[in-house]
């Protein structure tokens, strides 16, 4: 066939057209499907889509677990709390308690601080009994107990006491060498205690003092009180069967007497000066 028929015939089945990327998109390409894709495309596109959706329901497993495990770990918490708490308060209630019972045990006691002493002589007083030989040429003043030394101090101020009305008398442990010493002296009788301190205030002057015998806990209480009165916010603190009392700032009409028994009363009574 010459080229001039080729030519004719072409022309006659007309002219090819070429295909666009649109057209190729959207199924008139030959490699493309109806959606305009390749074969393969929707299978991995599929797999991409099943991993991602498996990868985010492990991510939302692990998130719920952890939101779980934080919420168990809460109300561990809270539960320990509450149970820190009841146990503060069966301590605080405890601890309360055997203060009392130890305060209980001193209430016929009494504190001489300021009298000075001689241990020596006491000491040798003691050997003496032990040793009879040496009893005779003893000093007198050698001879005499605490106890004597005590009861001849409060006689010369004017308070009557007698050896027969207490029960023991000893220097508070760990001060013995101390010239002036704390005394604790026991009395047989809360009639006796009382009598004495009734009559302390005749000791003015002497630089001795006859305090009750408070516990670590009421003794705080009672310094607490003491510098709430030099800082003027009550009228006056005392002691009376180890308890400690105030007395407010009002009238004499209006002030009220507070018995003390927690130092954290007296903090919240100061706070609302």
């Amino acid at each position: 066939m010459s080229a001039k028929s080729k030519k004719k015939k072409a022309s006659k089945a007309g002219p090819e057209s070429p295909v666009s990327e649109k057209d190729f998109q959207n199924g008139g390409g030959e490699l493309g499907d109806n959606n305009g894709r390749s074969p393969e495309t929707p299978l991995v596109n599929d797999r991409v889509m099943e991993a991602m959706n498996k990868g985010f329901a492990e991510i939302n497993l692990k998130l719920e677990q952890i939101i779980g495990g934080q919420s168990d770990l809460a109300e561990r918490v809270s539960s320990q709390e509450r149970q820190t708490t009841e146990h503060s308060e069966v301590i605080k209630t405890l601890v309360n308690r055997i203060d009392e019972l130890e305060q209980y045990s001193r209430k016929d006691d009494l504190i001489v601080s300021g009298l000075e002493i001689m241990h020596v002589s006491f000491s040798r007083a003691v050997t003496m009994d032990r040793a009879p030989d040496h009893h005779d040429n003893a000093p007198t003043h050698e001879l005499e107990t605490l106890e004597d030394k005590v009861v001849e101090f409060l006689n010369s101020h004017g308070i009557t006491v007698h050896t027969d009305q207490i029960y023991l008398c000893h220097t508070l442990r760990g001060r013995v060498k101390e010239k002036k010493s704390l005394i604790i002296m026991r009395l047989v009788s809360r009639k006796a205690k009382l009598f004495i301190l009734r009559n302390s205030s005749k000791l003015k002057g002497t630089n001795v003092y006859i305090n009750e015998h408070l516990t670590k806990k009421n003794s705080d209480i009672a310094r607490a009180a003491r510098v709430l009165r030099k800082q003027g916010k009550v009228q006056s603190t005392w002691v009376r069967n180890c308890t400690v009392f105030v007395k407010t700032l009002a009238g004499s009409e209006d002030a009220r007497i507070l018995a003390i028994r927690q130092l954290t009363d007296l903090d919240e009574f100061s706070k609302n000066i």
